[in-house]
């Protein structure tokens, strides 16, 4: 992200920007940047995470209905955060009015090739994540998924508990969340609809790694065409 706004100056709106996790990184080295996000609490925790000098403008919205006051050079919404629209076709087009002419998109998507294949098993909870926290607390995920080949929608379960350095439950939570997935020519057709040319394009988070075969993730760069 950093490196596409450094190709690509000029003001960029964050879509699911959620804690500030990349939004705020990105604005303390002097990138133009806002946010939007469609959860009151995570624009609340990104407040939480930034230094006592805050800045960034931050949107209260969502993706499928919000409207901006002006016009952005570019539009970015990592992390999947476009497959969880209602119809992330309809919300490329709307990205295309949100941008200038010429403006740029960058959006990462996802394949889940581990559930379409019978890696991880359907219904049944299984471990995704760890993590030791500062404090010394253990964060651990469990996910638990149902997956719909014909409509391409995956279902998924989170299950997030902390645990203590003895082993002990301090705090639990669960979500869910369903994730639309197209594979690579629909999104280059939906793109295309929309008013998007395709720049770049590169697989798993590697910028080097310019074939898209077999990949899970996919970055795209793409610019809204004048006319």
């Amino acid at each position: 992200m950093r490196t596409f706004l450094q190709e690509h100056p000029g003001k960029s709106l964050e879509i699911g920007s959620g804690s500030g996790r990349l939004l705020l990184p990105i604005h303390r080295e002097g990138f133009e940047v806002e946010g939007l996000e469609s959860s009151a609490e995570m624009i609340t925790l990104c407040h939480t995470n930034s230094s006592e000098n805050f800045d960034v403008p931050l949107h209260l919205g969502s993706m499928d209905d919000w409207t901006p006051s002006s016009r952005y050079a570019s539009l970015m919404i990592p992390a999947f955060t476009l497959q969880l629209s209602r119809d992330p076709a309809a919300a490329l087009v709307r990205f295309a009015d949100w941008l200038q002419d010429g403006g740029t998109l960058y959006m990462s998507t996802f394949t889940p090739l581990a559930e379409m294949l019978g890696e991880l098993p359907a219904g049944e909870w299984y471990p995704d994540h760890q993590t030791e926290l500062a404090d010394g607390t253990l964060a651990v995920i469990h996910t638990r998924h149902q997956i719909d080949a014909t409509e391409q929608i995956l279902d998924r379960e989170h299950r997030y508990e902390i645990f203590d350095k003895e082993g002990a439950i301090l705090a639990t939570h669960e979500s869910r969340q369903q994730l639309r997935w197209f594979r690579r020519e629909q999104w280059k057709q939906h793109l295309k609809a929309a008013g998007f040319r395709i720049e770049k394009q590169f697989a798993d988070f590697k910028p080097q790694r310019k074939s898209l075969k077999e990949a899970i993730v996919v970055t795209t760069i793409a610019r809204k065409i004048v006319g």
